[in-house]
């Protein structure tokens, strides 16, 4: 039988010289891949987070262990496509039988055993629908290429999350399938032994789960605390009382005991917590004496309660350990930023980036051939085209040829359009720059490039081209010089005949306004205010033409009506700098940039 772990309750409570939250979480880690070498279907699956250490090398050590030898192990590669994931047609035994040979897949391999995933954060939500599918109908099918193919499957997966902080996650469809979160990052494990779970136990369980019961107040208990937590999926409440189960019957016991229930709602509950549920209440009052005057009625309602409060604070030891859990403290970023920028839209690409599938086409101009997709197309008419070109194993025409399709973020620009003139007085001018600063330093680590464009006087001028120099732009942008009139359509025409260059070469521009909206020179370089607003709109909806993502920081003494009006005419987010420091601008320079990659 396997040792259930049963913490005692100075560590449920969170107290104790004895506390080993680190102990906590690797036992119950070592319970999870146990109870889900028994069911690996039924429960869905577990979530590893944890980047590739010791700790997580032992668990799936563990976790090989205690599976049957039978059940499959299929790690799916990142960026598989269609084809590896559900099965698709065979080349080299379509070219020996002359037919169209369809291939099983990674998930109908997985049969009886666990999918493994591993950099599960970057799992792309069209192959996690794929995965959940399969999940939810037991079957894979296949029907393309000439091919038509059924499996049934019913598997597992096992997620390794390597992501740095909480916005890179697995997909949620997927992770609402898995009964286990588990986070083991900064665990030491070396002095940790393993639980004892034999192979006769795990086999035993298998075929005696579907005989074990749950009593109904057990189950009453369950929901309960479930709900008492905040967890209102009621795939999770189904995950606990099949976890349950499972512990009861690796434990040999026909129904589902206290301690089986314990184990379930820590080990589903705790991760889905509600952060504010989290923190242990106070203990009750100690109730000995007044127990032996208590009617038999009124003892029966004090042991569903006090069951269901040790179910709570159970589930609480788990959620401590997950919510505390600090990936800072042993995740650290690797790499560095790419050539090509981290910020820009996705856009189409035949020679970098992301595989996206396959395209017709001809290989010319840098494009590559996709030879497996070509002869996928080939394959089906060979037959038909036989008589027509004898000598040829596999007939390839023309229509048949398909080209390589990838998905590249495009380079992005960030074009500063700064108001230099009179009107903007010294002083504002000093915020500004300010602004323009921190905002660079965003820039510079998402290797965007950043150009500068200066308006004063008559004309607006082109300080600095697109470049990723941080020292040439902070150079420029300490010398800038003011005074002057305020050629605000001029700066504002620049501004739309650089974004629409830079659109042209394929990158991704955006563009950061800081003036007061108060033009006085038109384009023809006449000091005539009414010509001037006019010229201002006209260059407006040129710039609002782009379809670049505009920010208007207005930088008068006071929220200017005329520069609002003209940030809607641009079809610009509007920010008085007044009520905007420089983090609120730097925030919403990058969240334009989030929403439009």
């Amino acid at each position: 039988m396997i040792a259930a772990a049963s913490i005692p309750a100075s560590e449920t409570l969170g107290g104790g010289e004895g506390f080993d939250i680190d102990g906590i979480r690797w036992r119950d880690a070592q319970l999870a891949a146990a109870f889900f070498a028994v069911d690996p279907a039924g429960l869905g699956g577990v979530r590893i987070r944890a980047l590739p250490g010791h700790a997580r090398d032992r668990w799936a050590d563990y976790l090989r262990s205690v599976l049957p030898e039978e059940a499959p192990l299929q790690k799916l590669p990142l960026g598989a496509d269609t084809d590896r994931i559900l099965g698709g047609l065979d080349f080299a035994a379509t070219l020996r039988a002359g037919s169209p040979v369809c291939a099983k897949g990674v998930l109908a391999h997985a049969d009886g055993g666990a999918v493994i995933v591993s950099m599960a954060e970057r799992l792309a939500p069209s192959t996690a629908a794929l995965i959940a599918a399969a999940m939810d109908n037991g079957f894979v099918a296949v029907e393309r290429g000439g091919v038509s193919r059924r499996d049934k499957t019913q598997f597992g997966c096992v997620l390794f999350d390597e992501g740095l902080d909480p916005s890179e996650a697995p997909p949620d469809l997927l992770l609402e399938r898995l009964a286990f979160h588990i986070g083991l990052e900064g665990v030491s494990v070396k002095g940790e032994a393993a639980l004892s779970t034999a192979g006769a136990d795990i086999e035993h369980a298998r075929h005696h789960l579907a005989a074990v019961t749950c009593p109904v107040d057990t189950e009453e208990a369950i929901a309960s605390a479930g709900d008492s937590l905040g967890v209102s999926s009621l795939r999770a409440l189904s995950f606990a009382f099949r976890t349950a189960r499972v512990s009861a019957a690796l434990n040999r016991r026909p129904s589902v005991s206290q301690e089986d229930a314990e184990i379930a709602c820590r080990l589903v509950f705790g991760p889905r917590a509600a952060p504010a549920m989290v923190p242990p209440e106070s203990p009750p009052p100690d109730r000995r004496d007044s127990n032996d005057d208590a009617s038999s009625p009124s003892r029966e309602d004090g042991a569903e309660k006090d069951m269901q409060d040790m179910l709570v604070a159970a589930a609480r030891a788990a959620a401590l350990g997950w919510f505390l859990d600090k990936p800072s403290r042993s995740l650290r970023r690797r790499g560095t930023a790419g050539a090509g920028g981290k910020s820009g839209a996705l856009v189409e690409s035949t020679w970098k980036g992301r595989p996206a599938g396959a395209r017709r086409g001809v290989p010319r101009d840098g494009a590559r051939l996709d030879l497996l997709a070509t002869l996928r197309n080939a394959a089906p008419w060979r037959r038909i085209r036989a008589a027509d070109d004898r000598p040829a194993r596999l007939p390839i025409y023309k229509d048949d040829i398909r080209i390589k399709r990838f998905k590249a973020r495009s380079e992005t620009v960030v074009i500063f359009v700064v108001d230099a003139s009179g009107s903007s007085a010294m002083h504002r001018m000093a915020e500004a720059k300010g602004a323009v600063e921190l905002l660079l330093t965003d820039c510079y680590s998402r290797r965007d490039h950043v150009a500068l464009i200066s308006f004063r006087g008559e004309n607006a001028d082109l300080l600095l081209p697109p470049t990723r120099s941080l020292t040439r732009v902070r150079r420029t942008l300490g010398a800038l010089p003011g005074g002057g009139g305020t050629p605000l359509a001029a700066g504002l025409a620049s501004a739309a005949a650089l974004a629409d260059s830079e659109r042209r070469k394929g990158k991704t521009p955006f563009v950061v306004i800081l003036s007061d909206g108060r033009g006085n020179i038109a384009l023809s370089g006449e000091a005539d205010r009414n010509a001037a607003e006019a010229d201002a709109v006209s260059a407006g909806k040129r710039l609002r033409e782009t379809g670049c993502a505009v920010l208007f920081f207005d930088t008068g003494n006071r929220p200017s009506p005329r520069a609002r009006t003209l940030s809607d005419e641009i079809g610009a987010r509007y920010s008085p700098l007044p009520y905007a420091d420089s983090a609120v601008v730097s925030n919403s320079v990058k969240q334009a940039i989030a929403a439009a990659g």
